[in-house]
C-alpha cells in the first residue's frame, strides 16, 4: 500500500507533548530515588507511585467512554492541563499528604491522555501512514523521558560550579519543568481548537463491539505485561544484586537506554513494509525475548548492560506497531475505550508481576524472573500468532 503524507498537524501535536514527558522522566527519579533521601520512607515513596497508577487505572475506562461519546480534543487538553498542574505541584512542598493528592491528579491526567492520544492519532491517519506516526510518537515519549531521567546526573557538577545544594537543585528543577509542562496544554489548545473530529461523536455510547477481538488482543497484552513485570522494572535492582552496581552507574545506563530505544522505533515502519506489520511484531519481540533470557547467564555488568539495551531496542520496535494495529482493527467510535482497556490489560498484570519479581529477587533467585518472563512472553506471542499473524490479511481488515 502506498504511504500517504502525514497530516500537517500531527508532527506539531507529537512535539507538543515533549515538555510533559521531560518532566515525567524527572518525576520518576524524584519518586523512585530522591524522596527517600529527604526523609520519606520507602513505603511513602511507593504509596505515591501506587496512588498515581491506581488513579490512572480507575479513571481510564470512564474517560475512554467519554472520549468516544464527546470526542478527543477537549479531553486530551484537559488531561495535559491536569498533568501539568500536578507536575508543578510536586515543586511546592514535600508534605506527604499533599503529594499523595498531587499523585492522584497526575494519575487522572494520565488516564485522560492515554485514552485519547492513540485514538486521536488513529483518527487523524489511515493504515498507510499510521505505523510511521505511531513510531514518531514513541520516539518523542522515550527520548523526552530519557533526558528527564538523565538530569540528576549533572547535579554534582552544578553543585561544584554554583554552590547550590542537591536539595535546592531538585526543587528548582521541579519548578522549571513544572512551569514548562504548561506549554503542552497551551499548544494543544491552539492546534486543536479548529480541529474537526474525523468521526461523529453521538453523545451516546455505542457500546463495546468486537469483544472477542479485544479478548484475543488482551491475551497477548496480559501475558507480556505480567512477564515483563517480573524483571524489566526491577533491572536496576537486579544489576545491584547480580553485580553489586549501584544506581549511580545503572541509572545513567537506563536513561541512555531509554533514549536509544526511542530512536530504535524509527525502524519499525521499514520492518513493517518488508515483513508485514504482524510478522514484524513477532520477529522483533521474539528476538527481544531471546536477549532477555540470555541476561540470566551473562557474567559481566558491561555485557549485561549492552544486552539489556539491545533487548529494549528490539522490544520497543514492536510498541508503535502494536499500538497502530490495535487502533486499526476497531472502529473510531470505540478507540478511546479500547486504548484504555489495552493499557489496563498491560499495566495491571505488570504491577503484580513486579511485586512477585521483587519477592523472588529478594530470596536470591536471580535467574528465575528471566525464566518466568520468557515463558509468559512465549505464551503471549504464540497467542498473537494464532489469533492474528497466521492470517494477517484477515486480521488487518482495518477500519480507516
Amino acid at each position: 500500500m502506498r504511504e500517504t503524507p502525514v497530516p500537517a498537524k500531527v508532527s506539531p501535536l507529537i512535539l507538543s507533548f515533549a515538555p510533559i514527558f521531560l518532566a515525567i522522566g524527572f518525576i520518576q527519579i524524584v519518586l523512585g530515588a530522591w524522596l527517600v533521601t529527604v526523609g520519606f520512607t520507602a513505603v511513602q515513596a511507593g504509596a505515591l507511585i501506587s496512588a498515581q497508577g491506581i488513579a490512572t487505572i480507575l479513571s481510564a475506562v470512564p474517560l475512554g467512554i467519554v472520549s468516544d461519546i464527546y470526542g478527543r480534543k477537549r479531553l486530551l487538553t484537559f488531561g495535559a492541563l491536569a498533568g501539568a498542574a500536578a507536575l508543578f505541584g510536586f515543586s511546592l512542598t514535600t508534605d506527604f499528604r499533599y503529594l499523595l493528592g498531587v499523585s492522584v491528579v497526575l494519575g487522572v491526567g494520565e488516564g485522560a491522555s492515554l485514552t485519547t492520544w492513540n485514538a486521536l492519532l488513529a483518527d487523524m491517519t489511515d493504515v498507510s501512514n499510521r505505523n510511521r506516526v505511531f513510531s514518531l510518537s514513541f520516539v518523542m515519549e522515550n527520548v523526552a523521558m530519557g533526558v528527564g531521567l538523565l538530569l540528576p546526573g549533572i547535579f554534582p557538577a552544578l553543585e561544584n560550579l554554583s554552590g547550590a545544594t542537591n536539595y535546592a537543585l531538585h526543587r528548582e528543577t521541579l519548578t522549571v519543568l513544572g512551569v514548562g509542562s504548561f506549554i503542552t496544554p497551551i499548544v494543544l489548545y491552539f492546534l486543536l481548537r479548529n480541529h474537526q473530529e474525523t468521526f461523529k461523536p453521538g453523545r451516546k455510547w455505542s457500546g463495546l463491539k468486537n469483544k472477542w477481538t479485544l479478548l484475543k488482543l488482551g491475551f497477548t497484552w496480559i501475558n507480556i505485561g505480567f512477564g515483563a513485570g517480573f524483571i524489566i522494572p526491577l533491572v536496576g535492582a537486579w544489576f545491584y544484586y547480580r553485580f553489586g552496581v549501584a544506581d549511580n552507574y545503572s541509572g545513567p545506563i537506563l536513561a541512555v537506554s531509554n533514549i536509544l530505544i526511542g530512536f530504535s522505533a524509527l525502524a519499525a515502519p521499514r520492518l513493517a513494509e518488508r515483513f508485514g506489520q504482524l510478522r514484524a511484531v513477532l520477529l522483533v519481540t521474539a528476538a527481544s525475548t531471546l536477549f532477555m533470557l540470555s541476561m540470566a547467564f551473562v557474567p559481566y555488568f558491561a555485557l549485561a548492560a549492552g544486552v539489556y539495551i539491545v533487548r529494549s531496542a528490539l522490544m520497543n520496535m514492536a510498541g508503535p506497531l502494536m499500538d497502530s494495529f490495535s487502533m486499526s482493527i476497531f472502529p473510531p467510535e470505540q478507540r478511546g475505550l479500547v486504548s484504555a482497556l489495552s493499557n489496563i490489560m498491560f499495566r495491571l498484570p505488570n504491577s503484580f508481576g513486579t511485586y512477585f519479581g521483587g519477592f523472588i529477587l529478594g530470596m536470591g533467585f536471580l535467574q528465575l524472573p528471566f525464566y518466568i518472563a520468557t515463558l509468559l512472553y512465549s505464551v503471549g506471542l504464540t497467542g498473537f500468532y494464532f489469533f492474528f499473524a497466521r492470517r494477517p490479511l484477515a486480521a488487518l481488515n482495518a477500519v480507516k
